[in-house]
């Protein structure tokens, strides 16, 4: 079974101290005040979890601990992590998740696309959608999964923030080899006896 504690210095690698750029949507409350990120906690986030905008003062108090007791309840228990068999399926689905607030909602969209399933797609990890999780091959989810982060990272067009997020998405990476096709497999096998065929007509 997946640790949070395993996935946690993963985190801490890819999310930094405070943080206030104003290109980031996330470091403003709902009265659209800048104030900041702070150990991956933005403003937009931590709004829900204190019932009120937070202020700068409010953002930069937040601390290491705090952070990471956020992330391990509302985003890793939340979503039922710890049931994942599969630690490296559960990092990339909970730091999508986190990262851009619909890691659940894109695993059973690859599990859809990609592996034959018919799950609703509600962005919450329920007995169905970890059913599935852990009957498929890890590798090849995790392949196929941080494929897709990294076209919607793509798709965002925020060359900015772009070359970040995929650097981040290289933490999440899995050895993975995609199977030859039978169809290349047999193109391949008809060209090379067609280069010999013609060989021995010579």
């Amino acid at each position: 079974m997946a640790s949070f504690y395993s996935y946690l210095p993963l985190l801490q690698q890819v999310e930094g101290g405070f943080q206030k750029s104003s290109a980031d949507p996330g470091n403003f409350n709902s009265l659209g005040q800048l104030v900041g990120t702070n150990f991956g906690i933005s403003a937009r986030f931590y709004e829900g979890i204190i019932k009120r905008p937070p202020s700068e003062g409010d953002m930069r108090s937040i601390t290491k601990s705090q952070a990471e007791s956020i992330f391990k309840n509302w985003f890793w228990d939340l979503q039922k992590a710890s049931e994942i068999n599969s630690q490296a399926m559960a990092n990339t689905i909970i730091d999508h998740q986190v990262n851009a607030g619909d890691g659940a909602k894109l695993a059973q969209k690859v599990l859809n696309d990609h592996f034959g399933y018919r799950i609703s797609e509600d962005n919450r990890i329920g007995p169905v959608t970890l059913a599935a999780l852990n009957k498929v091959d890890p590798a090849r989810f995790v392949f196929l999964y941080n494929e897709a982060r990294a076209k919607h990272y793509k798709s965002i067009g925020n060359k900015t923030w772009e070359r970040g997020w995929l650097i981040r998405l290289k933490k999440f990476a899995v050895e993975y080899k995609k199977p030859i096709s039978m169809v290349a497999v047999v193109t391949v096998a008809t060209a090379g006896y067609l280069v010999y065929h013609n060989f021995l007509k010579q």
